[in-house]
């Protein structure tokens, strides 16, 4: 779906920097696995369009940002207890 759904302005922006919106909202999208998601393709078609207002216009540009903008950080990782290492334990 292209990102035209998405402005409220269409004449704020040249076809040519719809289309790099457009190619990049595909992109993140693709890339995040939420192309089905209505409300999280709307989030994402919001960032492009504020961006773009910034000035970024090259559709790797935004992609880049997006996705390093939504980058999740991973939970420090703590290792689990088994149930076979419970067992293990002298009786209290």
């Amino acid at each position: 779906m292209p990102i035209r759904t998405y402005l409220e302005d269409h004449s704020a922006f040249q076809p040519g920097e719809i289309d790099a919106m457009s190619r990049a909202l595909e992109e993140v999208c693709k890339t995040l696995n939420i192309n089905g998601d209505a409300r999280h393709r709307e989030t994402i078609a919001a960032r492009i369009i504020d961006l773009a207002r910034t000035g970024v216009l090259d559709a790797k540009a935004l992609t880049e940002r997006v996705l390093a903008e939504a980058k999740i950080r991973p939970e420090p990782h703590r290792p689990r207890r088994s149930p076979a290492s419970d067992s293990r334990r002298a009786p209290g």
